[in-house]
């Protein structure tokens, strides 16, 4: 760095000594304010008990707790200057000022779509998805959120329950049949939400399954639940007896050792079909006439397929005899049709298969054994399989992306391929009209049978979660499948001038995300927040979601990973960081590590003011290069103007400008005649220009060597501070932006790796393994949150990720900690509010998952923020009007309510509909309406339209050359809404 000249220095000295002036006024204030109370141990009381106002006990009290501890302010920190050195310390004392500010958490919206089979109604204009603790309803018309029915026995803190079935009353279009994992059983009015607080309880371990058939008990028909449950280490199939929402009796038709899934049941009882691991279980009813669910009694017959059972599927039709004979042998049975999706991919048709069976049992039957039809084009396994109405096809998906039509008859296939993720469940509509596909990037679709054309689409929050949802394709062990969980945070951006719409990075659903060696989000989805729909995705990087993405060896490709993503203050740009690297695998045969090999993006993209969609202008091959490309560590954004900032591995802070596009001294421009632009780097600031450069020799030494950094523009910015943290140590700079000089160096506020930083007023918030505020303008440490214990750093199974989101409007800042115990399953998360003049929490929050991102509000006070269970909060102010709303299912939103009453105590409001006017006006004249005297004394007032505007309007041209029927209405509406500037007299 260049050094400083002599009026600089003399400027500089001045500021020095205004600064030392300041804190030595402001230390003295703060010292009789906190002479008041008795120090302990050089800590004031405060400060002693804030590790418990935090809402973490200390561990000795409670281990499953996290640990907050204060750091005494007078803890050394050595700051670096550029003429000389020298350390200050001093007491900080806390203010008494009671915190008046009350937060309040939003409940929980989105959450992930479970993988059971959605339900369509009859009439085709509803359709009930099943979450993991409550069931919404949504118009198939509109794809909006009519109705959300929480279940209050499992929807609890910590509980560990989720819905594993719905089914649709047979009995009852408009009631619906839950179960839970718990044993918890529900009959729900879907219409009304009645139900839903009085569960029946059955006594087992777990319940895995459920179908609901409508039985012939005695003289009437009746729901009878068929549940899959364990019990005392014995899986059952139990048929349940539920009248008057309670459980009069139960009987076990079935017991065996394995796991029993997939119950199906035909003709009224006739017949249960389900699966146990490679058995085809098939039961049929010994007896017709029953009088009690206990007299329930079935006679099974087991079928090994030769492959585990992913999923089935079974018909029934009447059996059409062709002559005596035939009629004699098998009767009136019907003819039983079951297909079979293997998790090896193929897909096995049995026809007729109760007669086979019958055939078999016989004392004339064939020896040999039964062969079904197979059918073979899914590359792993079959993760649904449906009949068509007809039963001329059979319908499948997996993880290939693509819906498989097969023609039974002309052994032919058609495919809708190219679907956004894992088919999961498919559904067909009762009529046949229409197709239910459940994807696994938490999106549902509903598509016509005529053109296969879409009618419904419902999207929610398509993050990853954490753990992996268990997939259809871990049933049989696959190459290079099997990795550790890895909990990572979620780039997540608000545009400034859209604060309605949520960005997050996504990736092409879950099993394809996590298949490969690492978390892959290449894409960027945009999520409206009234709605909770998504709006658009995007990709930002390279994907092969249905291309050939698997090696000769049966290896995923991996895809990249977007790092972090920033927006421009004014919202116009998008700057965004990929990263990917080839596996351990690929390169065991080459020379150097992967590392290497890193292909590293910054990319600069113009977002669209219409529709907010993304095109791409400038990509930075290796912004941080030394020999290799290095991993770019932080993303900010300049707050007052088109600048960007990043630092990286390579120790360097590097600036980025737009520039306008010319060739040869010409200004390019587009299409439409926009100026062009090219980003490039304005500024490049070393940070370690007093350690030795880093050679290409030593490239292979720092191969498994990660620091980490943060970078972050102050709120005017004319300041930008960094961190970056090496083998040497960890160092922040405070960096002024307008001539790259580095004004001050401070160490000893880091401790650990540098998760963020963050300038907010005068202070200098850090977030490493503990929380620093430090005052950059008094020079002094104000408080510090220690957030590792010391057991996290020890132990495989250890983990801790933390995030943090200023906002300015309320001069707070959020943390969020969620840590894992060693050899644990189980995730603490918790998120606290601080304000940097105390150390004590302004509110401290536990959530039920681990949180993988936090944002601020825009527009509003408060943060956004997103949990591993892809459920989004909002935590805002309660004195804020402005807060964000979120999402309301319609039926709270009472628009199907006519307020008569408020009619009829108006009466004014009729007066244009009576008719009785005193007296026509003429046409020349204009019709003024009195106000009474009951309106408002704030100027509002009846807009009054004359009758010449609206024939200026509608006489400008004749009737075929008029504009278009929307343009008239918006230009009529605007006359009617206008304000008149002073009461009609």
């Amino acid at each position: 760095m260049a050094p400083l000249t002599a009026a600089e220095d003399l400027a500089a000295n001045k500021r020095k000594r205004d600064v030392d002036e300041h804190g030595k006024r402001k230390r003295a204030k703060r010292d009789r304010r906190s002479s008041n109370g008795a120090p302990i141990d050089g800590l004031s009381a405060q400060e002693t008990a804030t590790g418990q106002v935090n809402g973490l006990a200390p561990e000795s009290e409670n281990p499953e707790d996290m640990v907050a501890s204060i750091v005494p302010s007078d803890k050394s920190v050595a700051k670096k200057k550029k003429r000389r050195n020298r350390t200050k310390g001093g007491k900080h004392g806390q203010t008494d000022d009671d915190n008046s500010s009350v937060w309040r958490v939003s409940k929980p919206m989105g959450g992930r779509i479970m993988n059971i089979d959605p339900i369509l109604t009859e009439d085709e204009r509803h359709l009930i998805l099943a979450y993991s603790t409550s069931i919404q309803v949504y118009s198939a018309a509109e794809s909006l959120l009519v109705r959300k029915i929480p279940l209050p026995r499992i929807d609890v803190e910590n509980s560990t329950a989720r819905i594993v079935s719905i089914q649709l009353s047979p009995s009852s279009q408009n009631h619906v049949w839950i179960a839970s994992s718990a044993g918890h059983l529900w009959l729900v009015d879907w219409t009304n939400g009645n139900g839903s607080e009085t569960p029946i309880r059955l006594k087992c371990g777990v319940l895995c399954d459920m179908f609901v058939e409508r039985m012939q008990i005695g003289a009437a028909l009746q729901d009878v639940p068929l549940v899959s449950i364990e019990r005392n280490g014995e899986w059952q199939i139990v048929a349940c007896d539920m009248r008057d929402a309670e459980l009069k009796a139960s009987v076990a038709i079935l017991s065996q050792t394995m796991p029993i899934f997939d119950l199906r049941s035909i003709r009224n009882g006739y017949a249960i079909i389900a699966s146990a691991e490679r058995d085809l279980l098939f039961g049929v009813l010994k007896t017709r006439v029953v009088k009690a669910v206990t007299q329930l009694q079935y006679e099974f017959f087991t079928l090994d397929v030769n492959d585990e059972i992913a999923c089935l599927d079974v018909r029934a039709t009447d059996r059409v005899h062709l002559n005596r004979k035939s009629q004699a042998e098998a009767g009136d049975e019907p003819v039983v049709e079951v297909v079979v999706g293997c998790a090896r991919g193929a897909v096995l048709f049995y026809n007729d298969l109760l007669a086979q069976f019958r055939r078999l049992q016989s004392s004339k039957g064939h020896r040999s054994s039964l062969q079904p039809r197979k059918f073979h084009w899914h590359r792993r396994a079959v993760h649904a399989v449906k009949w068509s109405r007809d039963g001329h096809y059979i319908i499948s998906g997996g993880s290939e992306s693509t819906l498989v039509m097969w023609q039974l008859d002309t052994q032919k296939m058609d495919f809708l391929p190219h679907l956004s993720a894992t088919i999961e469940n498919i559904v067909v509509s009762q009529r046949g009209s229409a197709y239910v596909l459940h994807l696994d990037d938490n999106s549902v679709i509903v598509l016509s049978t005529a053109e296969m054309k879409p009618t419904t689409y419902i999207s929610g929050i398509q993050t990853l979660i954490s753990p992996p949802p268990p997939s259809k394709d871990d049933i049989v062990r696959r190459v290079g499948q099997y990795l550790p969980p890895r909990l990572l945070k979620t780039p997540a951006a608000v545009n400034p001038v859209d604060s309605s719409r949520i960005h997050f990075c996504v990736g092409n659903g879950q099993q394809i995300s996590y298949s490969g060696s690492g978390p892959s989000t290449p894409l960027i989805q945009t999520l409206d927040l009234t709605t909770m729909q998504n709006v658009s995705k995007q990709a930002l990087t390279r994907t092969n979601p249905t291309d050939v993405n698997m090696t000769a060896k049966g290896y995923s490709i991996t895809e990249p990973r977007i790092t972090s993503i920033a927006y421009s203050a004014d919202g116009k740009w998008l700057a965004t960081t990929d990263e990917w690297q080839p596996p351990t695998r690929d390169v065991n045969s080459l020379d150097g590590s992967p590392a290497e090999r890193r292909e590293v993006y910054l990319k600069f993209w113009a977002v669209s003011p219409n529709d907010q969609s993304l095109e791409l202008v400038s990509r930075i091959n290796a912004p941080h290069y030394t020999g290799r490309s290095e991993p770019v560590y932080g993303l900010a954004a300049d707050p007052h103007s088109h600048r960007f900032a990043t630092i990286g591995e390579d120790g360097v802070v590097r600036l980025w400008e737009p520039t306008v596009r010319q060739r040869d001294g010409v200004l390019v421009k587009g299409k439409q005649g926009r100026q062009l632009h090219s980003w490039t780097c304005s500024q490049a600031i070393y940070l370690q220009e007093n350690e030795e450069p880093i050679e290409p020799d030593a490239i292979a030494v720092k191969a498994f060597q990660r620091g980490s950094g943060a970078v972050s523009f102050s709120e005017d910015g004319s300041t930008l501070v960094c961190a970056i943290g090496t083998v040497h140590g960890s160092t922040i700079h405070v960096i002024d932006t307008e001539s790259g000089k580095i004004r001050n160096s401070i160490d000893g506020l880091v401790t650990g790796d540098i998760r963020d930083i963050a300038v907010l007023s005068s202070n200098l918030i850090v977030l490493s393994d503990r929380l620093v505020v430090y005052d950059l303008v008094s020079d002094e440490l104000l408080y510090g949150v220690q957030l590792r214990t010391n057991e996290d750093s020890h132990g495989s199974g250890a983990s801790i990720l933390t995030h943090m989101a200023v906002d300015r409007r309320t001069s707070t800042f959020a943390v969020a900690v969620s840590r894992a115990k060693p050899d644990s399953q189980n995730v603490l998360s918790e998120l606290a509010v601080f304000s940097p003049d105390q150390s004590e929490p302004e509110m401290v929050h536990r959530f039920p998952h681990p949180i993988t991102s936090v944002v601020a509000a825009i527009g509003s006070t408060g943060y956004l923020v997103l949990d591993s269970a892809a459920q989004l909060w909002s935590i805002s102010q309660g004195m804020d009007t402005k807060s964000l709303a979120f999402a309301q299912p319609l039926v709270d939103l009472n628009l199907d309510q006519v307020r008569t009453e408020e009619a009829h105590e108006n009466g004014s409001t009729l007066a244009l509909l009576s008719g009785q006017d005193d007296e026509a006006a003429s046409g020349d004249e204009m019709d003024l309406d009195i106000p009474d005297a009951t309106a408002d004394e704030d100027g509002v007032y009846p807009a009054v339209v004359p009758p010449q505007k609206l024939s200026e309007l509608f006489d400008t041209a004749p009737a075929f050359a008029m504009p278009p029927i929307e343009d008239m209405f918006y230009q009529v509406t605007k006359l009617f809404s206008s304000k008149p500037a002073v009461p009609a007299s």
